[in-house]
């Protein structure tokens, strides 16, 4: 992370959404860089007043959507033929392929939701999802909902408490699992709600 914001914090405030936005678009289509990295360091430089926290917030989500919507794309355009290439199977091999589908037939479109939660499935689960011909606007509204809970949690998370930014950064690769754990309770508390309240009605 190091690295990333010595170069950031030398570059104007356009040059920073720039980059910072082309990063986010390259993780999306598999750049072994952990995504949570930029967006904590897009946080990070709004803490230390270099850009303006909500405009790097818009960025940094547009640019994840974008980078997810060109893997969905790419596999709904190219399909099994983008699959069977030979870089393709080098880095999103047959086995993986085959466990990414049997996910697909068990949790549905649900799926893509979940991965945006899981960085070593994200890239396959958003690409298989095109192969597999789900419906963009299907693909969009499970990812768009899942970028509303990551991004922005490590967006402002990092510009809050950017005085303990290794705090954050620790915290943020422990709890991608934790995040994921919360969003569903409380989506199972709310539909449990919805249900009692259909029942009272009904009686």
């Amino acid at each position: 992370m190091d690295w990333l914001l010595t170069h950031l914090t030398s570059l104007q405030p356009s040059a920073v959404y720039n980059t910072l936005a082309g990063v986010l678009l390259l993780c999306g289509l598999g750049l072994p860089i952990p995504e949570d990295v930029s967006l904590i360091s897009a946080g990070y430089l709004a803490h230390r007043g270099i850009v303006n926290v909500h405009t790097v917030f818009l960025v940094c989500f547009a640019s994840v959507l974008g980078g997810d919507c060109i893997a969905f794309m790419l596999g709904r355009l190219f399909g099994s033929r983008l699959l069977d290439s030979h870089l393709a199977q080098r880095f999103f091999r047959p086995r993986k392929q085959i466990r990414v589908r049997a996910y697909f037939r068990k949790f549905g479109s649900k799926v893509i939701f979940i991965a945006r939660f899981l960085p070593g499935l994200r890239f396959s689960v958003f690409l298989s999802a095109g192969t597999l011909r789900v419906r963009p606007s299907v693909f969009l509204t499970y990812d768009s909902l899942a970028a509303l809970v990551s991004v922005p949690a490590l967006v402002y998370l990092a510009w809050v408490f950017g005085e303990h930014i290794d705090h954050v950064v620790s915290w943020a690769r422990r709890s991608e699992y934790g995040i994921l754990v919360v969003v569903l309770l409380a989506a199972v508390w709310f539909a449990v709600k919805v249900m009692r309240k259909r029942r009272r009605k009904t009686a």
